[in-house]
């Protein structure tokens, strides 16, 4: 027999699986991301913004606004405005990291840490740190409302970061004009770039020649690239100029060839090539370290339970909820439609058993 689902059914069966994705690919409403707040005094401004990245990206998007992660001096931390702190619910990147290569040490000034800024910035008491623990780079600060420093993995994404800049209007540049213009009211007569200057409304842009692609840390200068397995070299005009490649390529016959690191021992444990450069990872049970040497986990306190640079930024407890949310829904929509069934079969066996109980007149 054929089951026939009432268009009720079908109708509540479709809106709940639409609130189910919703919720889902939302995330329950989380928080929303790409905010940005300036907080300002006559002489420089701290801009909070609400994005989840990793400790580069936030170092990039400072630069872009011509600032920097912010750096904590000694007159200004206590005087933070008190609605900064109230805007800082969760972890926000600040400028503090400790060098490649190196472990902390919790008996050094700012436990062996150092400023993006290059400042000397700002030592704080042992009691600003939220753990007494060493760990080993690669490792990068946030801070809370409360004002207690984290030490975690740079490759994790945070809540968000803070900016230090001179421009009081940071947070509304790069949406009203175009992200690649530096704003300046002297444009390319100052020689903001390296390579080719370009004269923009409210500043100025730069690009790099053939070969070349802006850097990261910095945009206005420029470094070489080589998008491919194999490039031609940037040569000088004249033959005793020499030609160049990028980091991670080898010069041969006026090309540039990708360097297999993997093949000079970089790593530890495992290793995979890639262009211009390589990853390196560990076996279960270690811990890598940025130098590709991997220390059993237990020696240094680890951030995360990855044997990899890469960290996860989704919270296992929010996919638990999203699971139980998913198999309770499901739960509510076979009872739903075993009731409708339930009901609907009850209701024909009723019309069944009065058709049966009526009268037949017999004809002679």
């Amino acid at each position: 027999m054929t089951m026939f689902v009432p268009v009720k059914v079908l109708t509540v069966t479709i809106w709940m699986s639409v609130i189910i994705l919703l919720s889902v690919k939302t995330g329950f409403c989380a928080k929303q991301t790409g905010i940005c707040r300036s907080y300002c005094t006559e002489s420089d401004c701290i801009t909070l913004n609400q994005d989840r990245v990793n400790f580069e990206t936030a170092e990039e998007a400072c630069h872009d606004r011509n600032g920097e992660l912010l750096t904590f001096q000694p007159e200004t931390y206590e005087n933070i405005p008190n609605i900064l702190r109230k805007e800082l619910k969760g972890d926000f990147w600040i400028g503090l990291r400790l060098p490649a290569g190196a472990c902390s040490s919790l008996s050094t000034p700012l436990r062996g840490y150092e400023w993006t800024s290059g400042s000397k910035g700002f030592f704080p008491s042992s009691s600003t740190w939220k753990e007494s623990v060493e760990v080993c780079s690669p490792r990068c600060v946030s801070t809370t409302d409360d004002q207690k420093w984290t030490e975690r993995l740079c490759s994790d994404k945070t809540d968000g970061y803070l900016c230090r800049t001179k421009n009081k209007d940071a947070c509304h540049t790069q949406d009203l004009s175009d992200p690649n213009v530096f704003q300046s009211s002297k444009g390319c007569s100052a020689g903001p770039c390296e390579h080719t200057c370009t004269d923009a409304k409210g500043g100025y842009k730069c690009s790099c020649f053939e070969g070349y692609i802006p850097d990261s840390k910095n945009p206005r200068q420029c470094k070489l690239h080589c998008a491919q397995e194999r490039c031609p070299a940037v040569c000088g005009r004249n033959i005793d100029d020499g030609c160049l490649c990028p980091d991670g390529f080898i010069i041969s016959d006026q090309f540039c060839e990708d360097l297999d690191e993997c093949s000079m021992d970089g790593c530890d444990h495992e290793c995979k090539n890639t262009i211009g450069s390589y990853v390196c990872s560990c076996k279960e049970g270690f811990v890598l370290q940025e130098n590709g040497k991997c220390i059993k986990a237990g020696i240094f306190k680890p951030a995360t339970n990855n044997n990899t640079l890469k960290g996860s930024s989704a919270p296992a407890g929010g996919f638990l909820w999203i699971w139980i949310f998913i198999a309770v829904a499901v739960v509510v929509i076979i009872f739903v439609i075993r009731f409708y069934v339930v009901k609907r079969n009850r209701s024909r066996e009723q019309n069944t058993n009065q058709q049966s109980t009526v009268p037949v007149d017999n004809e002679c």
